[in-house]
């Protein structure tokens, strides 16, 4: 038997070694962000609740003053305000004066985003909220896919009775559970048709209440577009978003967001239009000498923390 040996040239085995270190150093890293979300998450759900609710109270107010500022300008301005792609804030929103705002309901220990939500209704903006989506669901319907992400989570769907009139708290593991499981099924660069994929879907103040009983408050839950539409909620295209504030575990002085390891946000923010305001919140608490960053996390411009 012949045996047959292949040289490697300098030039090869030198590509070879990168790559090698350049994957080397992603594993470090997705390592060192699971101990890190693990320690910045313990240390947020520390906080007494009495000393969350005083936070989140001032954080809400804070940011409910930079948002104010920021689109001032947006309302009313009309064809005037030109992104860098040449689309204007009144072609991608249909022409609406009305500032489009997406947040988030928060969950577990997160920063208590329902006095902002009440603020940005009070302000007259259109207010959105993110929702696991899929175009087209496989036979046995979204409600089993949510089960399933329950199952991996250690818990339930079926959110606990919301108040009249409160945006509802996620049930606990929620949030990472949902983000890690779209991306398993959505891939790092996007989701195809038929897989799990973050939208936002705008909701009424009116509408508040069905929201909490419905898709608010059982966010492992994967819908299909057609029962959110069915159901009164209209989606909305990133292109059409004027402000978002962001969830994150962790973030450091530039700017560099932890997330919950789902890289729903990563693949949001570069859709957004070049004028969209982005902004984070997290509590002091939640504040590290350095997040560990890989090619695809992309730093948020403004962190308001408190």
């Amino acid at each position: 038997m012949e045996t047959v040996t292949f040289a490697l040239t300098p030039h090869t085995s030198a590509i070879i070694v990168q790559r090698r270190r350049y994957v080397d150093a992603i594993l470090r890293s997705m390592e060192t962000k699971k101990q890190l979300r693990s320690r910045v998450l313990a240390r947020r759900d520390a906080l007494p609740e009495e000393v969350r609710a005083r936070k989140s109270a001032a954080i809400c107010a804070r940011l409910e003053q930079v948002l104010a500022e920021a689109l001032a300008g947006a309302e009313g301005a009309g064809t005037a305000q030109v992104s860098a792609e040449g689309t204007s804030r009144a072609d991608a929103t249909g022409g609406s004066a009305v500032p489009t705002v997406a947040v988030f309901a928060s969950m577990r220990s997160e920063v208590d985003t329902r006095p902002f939500v009440e603020a940005a209704y009070a302000h007259g903006w259109d207010v959105c909220f993110p929702c696991m989506v899929r175009e087209e669901p496989a036979a046995g319907g979204s409600r089993a896919a949510g089960r399933a992400g329950a199952d991996e989570a250690g818990g339930s769907p079926v959110p606990s009775e919301p108040r009249a009139g409160d945006v509802p708290r996620m049930p606990s593991g929620s949030r990472a559970a949902g983000e890690a499981s779209g991306r398993r099924a959505a891939g790092e660069t996007g989701g195809t048709s038929g897989s799990p994929q973050m939208r936002f879907y705008r909701v009424a103040r009116e509408q508040l209440d069905a929201a909490a009983a419905g898709f608010l408050g059982a966010p492992l839950r994967c819908l299909a577009c057609e029962a959110l539409e069915r159901d009164g909620f209209q989606a909305v295209d990133p292109e059409e978003l004027d402000a978002v504030v962001v969830p994150l575990v962790a973030f450091d002085d530039a700017g560099r967001r932890l997330g919950y390891g789902g890289g729903n946000y990563d693949q949001l923010l570069p859709r957004l239009r070049a004028d969209a305001v982005v902004i984070g919140i997290a509590f002091d608490e939640q504040r590290v000498e350095t997040v560990p960053c890989e090619p695809h996390d992309i730093a948020l411009p403004r962190v308001v923390s408190g």
